[in-house]
């Protein structure tokens, strides 16, 4: 579980808003849009990211939290983000470039370009429906996990989770 401590800014039934500590960071935060539709936890922004996250912890605007997100998530979505799109640029890439020795076409390397662009997009698109599934699917959304404790920053002692 990849953990960071924020501070809680609004609730509404078992959703919290939190902005995570300004000192964390992936960079996203500081481009349109902020962090990826609020579904990651990491942030470097100014005062932090604002997110949207779940949990049954009973909290108010003002308190620390430690917010978690399941490594699995984290990993698919890296894979989705940088895998995906590339391998469907060289796979459609490598497709034409062998029809195009196959058939021996004129601007042949023009083709081969045109299919990888063409298979970088279908990535992106196939990303896109991923993103949606994955924002849908509990297990990998973020979550509170505990209150944080106040002196150390480790958490509640009590190991209280949500």
């Amino acid at each position: 579980m990849i953990e960071t401590e924020a501070v809680v800014v609004g609730t509404e039934d078992d959703v919290v808003e939190v902005q995570s500590a300004a000192s964390a960071g992936c960079g996203r935060c500081s481009t349109q849009g902020g962090c990826g539709g609020g579904r990651t936890i990491l942030g470097t922004r100014p005062g932090g990211c604002r997110m949207r996250v779940y949990g049954e912890l009973a909290v108010r605007p003002g308190d620390r939290v430690v917010v978690g997100l399941p490594e699995s998530g984290y990993l698919r979505a890296s894979v989705a983000l940088y895998v995906v799109p590339l391998a469907g640029m060289f796979a459609a890439g490598g497709v034409a470039e062998w029809l195009v020795n196959r058939f021996n076409p004129a601007n042949g390397d023009v083709l081969i370009l045109i299919a990888g662009l063409a298979g970088l997009g279908g990535g992106f698109l196939w990303q896109r429906g991923f993103n949606r599934r994955m924002a849908d699917d509990p297990r990998f959304r973020a979550r509170l996990l505990r209150r944080a404790h106040p002196g150390d920053g480790s958490g509640d002692p009590d190991g209280q989770a949500a």
